[in-house]
């Protein structure tokens, strides 16, 4: 592009270098070739400011569609700090489930560990006692059948505790894995934007680069419409003074000639003194049209003729969906599996030693053949939009930052947080922005 404009400007000094010598020369031949050659330049100079208008309105397109991206980033930005929050209360719930979780176990095993000891302090002693002190057989069996069911009952709620606290512990863990999952949509959504401001910034540069060359280009476009102009009026008067001149010796010729025809009649007059003889001799001159040579250079179009307008036929038609995408989709679901494990690394594209979720995506339908774009938010537009109850293996799952592969049953395949890298996941476990089908 800087290429462009330096080359832009250079042809600008010669143009203008070219039209120094205008006046140079004042016959009408010279002024007209001069006019054709300021008039040539004139055309090249229309072609720049044509083509650094084109290149504006290009550059304001991409810049337009730039701001509707950065509002799509800012917008899954605030949708990823909203999810954030309400996952960090969800694990600040459950942490206070898990603290009295384990006070419960605690609790328990502290009056399991009394009860044993006093058992064991009493050792044999108290179980005679109570042989003795039974009333009967009945009674006897009632009260040993009291020390087993007391030793289950322990024995059982313990069991319970210890299998709530390794629960609530577990849905913890869930929950700040997903937390984890959000903020690294969240710091890629990030760097998403920075990138995509940066960029804008640099096109504004541009066009304010192009805004300049175009009003040099203009002025010099004006400029050389004055020279033409002046030049015109230039060739108007040289024809208008060539006209009085040719008027001036055709008026002396007429007057010299009038006199050669009185004197050659007195001759004649004088030499046949005929009394009564009145022959007249008539001379008729003509009066040509003084060709003014005038060529009607104000009114040639220039404006037209050296243009064509072109467009770009773009055609951005969506894969189509036949018998044989679920098949496919198979395919790529169970070629994507076999990475499961493998590294989360932001900015890679390694199915073997790192990628992050776009990355992951895109190559693993590189691996048949399919083009998507790199960041999450551009493959949100990829393919045709489905609804969840639609969905088939292979469809892109997109959320707020974050892309992945659907696998069916609910689930999705994707490359996840540095934590638990390439992995399966719920595909509800987030809100989901749009399921696209690129099969």
């Amino acid at each position: 592009m800087k290429k462009n404009l330096v080359g832009l400007g250079l042809s600008f000094v010669l143009v203008m270098t070219a039209t120094i010598s205008a006046f140079a020369d004042t016959t009408i031949d010279s002024v007209k070739k001069q006019q054709e050659k300021t008039r040539d330049n004139l055309n090249q100079v229309s072609k720049q400011i044509a083509g650094l208008e084109s290149n504006k309105e290009e550059l304001t397109e991409e810049i337009t569609e730039m701001n509707t991206e950065l509002v799509d980033i800012l917008t899954s930005i605030n949708v990823c700090q909203s999810e954030i929050d309400n996952k960090e209360k969800e694990i600040e719930e459950v942490s206070d489930k898990l603290d009295v979780a384990e006070q419960d176990e605690q609790d328990q095993y502290e009056s399991m560990k009394r009860r044993i000891q006093f058992l064991y302090e009493k050792g044999d002693k108290a179980y005679v006692q109570a042989l003795i002190e039974s009333s009967g057989y009945s009674d006897l069996v009632n009260k040993a059948d009291y020390v087993e069911k007391l030793y289950s009952y322990d024995h059982d709620l313990l069991i319970k505790y210890v299998g709530i606290k390794q629960e609530v512990s577990d849905l913890k863990y869930t929950l700040e894995c997903e937390e984890a999952a959000l903020e690294s949509s969240r710091f890629e959504l990030g760097q998403e934007q920075a990138a995509l401001e940066t960029l804008i910034s640099e096109k504004k540069r541009t066009v304010e680069n192009f805004d300049q060359q175009l009003a040099q280009a203009r002025s010099v476009a004006g400029e050389m419409q004055k020279q033409l102009e002046a030049q015109t009026q230039q060739i108007r008067a040289l024809e208008e003074a060539k006209r009085k001149q040719k008027e001036a010796e055709l008026k002396k010729q007429q007057e010299e000639a009038a006199k050669k025809a009185k004197a050659e009649k007195n001759n004649q007059k004088a030499e046949n003194n005929v009394a009564g003889s009145s022959d007249e001799t008539s001379v008729n001159f003509e009066t040509g049209a003084v060709e003014s040579g005038e060529q009607n250079v104000a009114g040639e179009d220039n404006s037209d003729s050296d243009y064509e307008d072109a467009s770009d036929d773009w055609s951005a038609g969506a894969a189509a969906v036949d018998s044989s995408g679920s098949t496919t989709g198979k395919k790529v679901i169970s070629y994507a599996s076999q990475f499961v494990g493998n590294p989360y690394v932001y900015g890679g594209t390694s199915l073997t030693n790192g990628t992050d979720c776009s990355g992951f995506t895109q190559s693993v339908y590189a691996h048949f053949g399919i083009s998507l774009p790199r960041d999450s938010t551009s493959q949100r537009s990829a393919g045709v939009s489905v609804t969840y109850d639609q969905a088939q293996p292979g469809d892109l799952v997109c959320y707020a930052g974050h892309v992945a592969l659907y696998a069916g049953n609910g689930m999705i395949l994707h490359a996840s947080t540095e934590r638990t890298g390439i992995t399966y996941s719920t595909a509800t476990y987030r809100t989901i922005l749009a399921i696209r089908r690129v099969l």
